[in-house]
């Protein structure tokens, strides 16, 4: 695995780390400028507007995903697989699993790599 790869993978464990723990700080720095970000729902959010849902939700409760593979073409890194977020119905409170096939692009700039895009599509039960 060349060091790139190994990268993306370190920086993949943050994001899930920060996403789990709802740390702003460390999410506004890997969360690019013009991110989509594309619930299980569907619902899409800008940066401002999934921050502030991951501050109000508190975080995910877990997010289980295997090794994603990576796809490199330039400045532009492409992770891909399977994964299941655990996440707290912010109405309800009740915990539900969502499972799906996840997708981040990737944009590498001067101070690192940053999210573009994120999207999580539900399988269909």
């Amino acid at each position: 695995m060349n060091t790139q790869h190994q990268a993306l993978l370190a920086f993949e464990r943050r994001r899930q780390q920060a996403f789990i723990t709802a740390d702003i700080d460390a999410l506004d720095v890997m969360l690019a400028s013009d991110l989509i970000h594309i619930h299980s729902t569907g619902m899409v959010h800008d940066k401002a507007q999934l921050l502030a849902h991951l501050r109000k939700m508190g975080g995910f409760v877990a997010i289980d995903r295997d090794e994603p593979r990576i796809h490199l073409a330039g400045d532009i890194a492409v992770l891909t697989g399977e994964t299941r977020n655990t996440v707290r119905s912010l109405q309800s409170g009740e915990v539900m699993v969502r499972h799906g096939f996840s997708t981040l692009v990737l944009r590498r700039t001067l101070a690192g790599w940053e999210i573009i895009l994120s999207q999580l599509t539900p399988y269909k039960s």
